[in-house]
C-alpha cells in the first residue's frame, strides 16, 4: 500500500519505561525511499536539522531500523553538568491495512 518511517520516543517515570510512537512519516517513493528518510531522520531530526549542542548516537539494529541515543548536558543548580539522554527507535514500515473509525452513534432519547 504506501510505506512510512515510524519514531517511537521511551520516557521513564520512575523507574518505568514505556514507548510511544510520536511519529508516523509518509514516504513517496517505495521502500529504498522511506530507508533513506529514515536513516536522514535517525541522523538528524524530523525538521531535517541537528541541534549543535546535542550529542547522537545511531545504531542500526537491521536493515530497516536504528536506534538512537539523543544527549544533551545541562547545568542546573549545581555546578557540574549533567546528561539527560533519550532515546528513540526509527523503523521504516509498510502500510498493509488501515480502517477508520467508526463515527460514533448520535445522542437521542430511547424510544420503547
Amino acid at each position: 500500500m504506501s510505506w512510512y518511517v515510524l519514531v517511537e520516543a521511551n520516557e521513564s517515570h520512575g523507574g518505568d519505561n514505556t514507548w510511544n510512537l510520536v511519529a508516523k512519516v509518509p514516504v513517496e517513493g517505495g521502500k529504498e525511499a522511506a530507508i533513506a528518510r529514515a536513516e536522514e531522520i535517525s541522523r538528524t531530526s524530523l525538521s531535517g536539522s541537528l541541534p549543535k549542542d546535542e550529542g547522537r548516537l545511531v545504531f542500526r539494529t537491521s536493515p530497516t531500523s536504528w536506534l538512537v541515543e539523543k544527549s544533551r548536558l545541562v547545568r542546573e543548580r549545581s555546578a557540574d553538568p549533567i546528561k539527560h539522554t533519550q532515546h528513540l527507535r526509527v523503523c521504516v514500515a509498510e502500510l498493509v491495512f488501515a480502517r477508520e473509525p467508526a463515527d460514533p452513534p448520535k445522542k437521542g432519547r430511547l424510544r420503547r
